[in-house]
């Protein structure tokens, strides 16, 4: 069931609950995320990265329209309440693409913009986004970047108080993402979250806090954060993480030369290793749902 993720997070604020985002790369993992959902009876985000449909770096350019009408169609014939996001598009032109491709919700997020510039394009794609239907999520702040081949972190900073409320007041958005501590891509430790400053954010700011940065928060910091006002986690690294890992597995376990590729790559079974990164990332969403406190929570809509 399609449903507007404005209306899903102020069900989840009010009941003291997160609902995951899970971002996708492709449409196992969609499919794996939708199954976890239905599995579990939790409310559920799909979608994809603006940044990744997008990126300069594709040896393919990719149709943002085929990821929205695929992952639209996809919640309307889903069991559980689901809404569907392009997530932190840094391009004006591709928010306004996704919005009729066919995501119920758009973040753009375009790093090293200055906040003014930011608060006029996002008010425009408010305007726009509200007229249609669409729900908007935005950034104040910024989340710090882990790099796992380095061991390295960019430089971010937590979100001002003031700077949201101006913001919010100013756009319209309907989901605000903070920073405070959770960092980007973090796999090997866990970040430290300021919840002083999530408190008086919980206190200033009117619409629903988001946290990006799921993979790197430990379970009872991410419990504590959801039951002082967190209503959305957003979670992709250790999903991509489940899904390698599950194929390498695989793969090593079997004389690739003596495999049927039929069987190995498209028929769904236990030895097709597509088949088998799908149940790794079912299995790490469940794990994700049950800490949000999203599971069985599908009848309150």
């Amino acid at each position: 069931m399609l449903i507007s993720m404005k209306k899903l997070l102020l069900h989840a604020q009010k009941n003291r609950f997160a609902v995951g985002y899970f971002e996708a790369f492709n449409m196992d993992c969609m499919e794996a995320v939708l199954n976890a959902a239905e599995k579990t009876d939790s409310p559920v985000i799909i979608g994809f990265g603006g940044q990744f449909i997008g990126s300069p770096k594709r040896n393919y350019k990719e149709d943002i329209y085929l990821y929205g009408k695929l992952a639209k169609e996809a919640a309307k014939r889903s069991k559980v309440p689901v809404a569907v996001i392009l997530n932190e598009a840094n391009e004006e032109e591709m928010i306004y693409q996704g919005m009729n491709a066919g995501f119920n919700t758009v973040m753009y997020q375009k790093e090293g913009e200055a906040f003014e510039d930011t608060v006029r394009i996002t008010k425009e794609i408010c305007r726009a986004a509200h007229f249609m239907g669409i729900d908007v999520e935005s950034e104040v702040g910024e989340l710090s970047c882990a790099d796992i081949s380095t061991g390295t972190q960019s430089p971010g900073h937590d979100t001002d108080v003031e700077q949201a409320k101006y913001f919010v007041e100013e756009t319209g958005i309907d989901a605000l993402a903070v920073a405070i501590g959770n960092i980007h891509l973090l796999e090997d430790a866990k970040a430290q979250l300021n919840y002083g400053l999530l408190e008086t954010l919980r206190k200033e700011i009117p619409v629903p806090l988001v946290l990006h940065g799921g993979t790197g928060v430990s379970e009872e910091d991410m419990k504590k954060a959801i039951h002082m006002g967190i209503s959305k986690v957003n979670v992709g690294t250790v999903l991509k993480r489940a899904y390698i890992d599950a194929v390498s597995g695989f793969i090593a376990s079997r004389e690739l030369e003596k495999i049927d590729p039929h069987i190995t790559m498209g028929w769904g079974g236990q030895d097709d290793m597509l088949s088998v990164g799908r149940d790794a990332v079912t299995q790490k969403a469940v794990e994700f749902i049950d800490m949000f406190g999203s599971a069985g929570k599908a009848g309150i809509f």
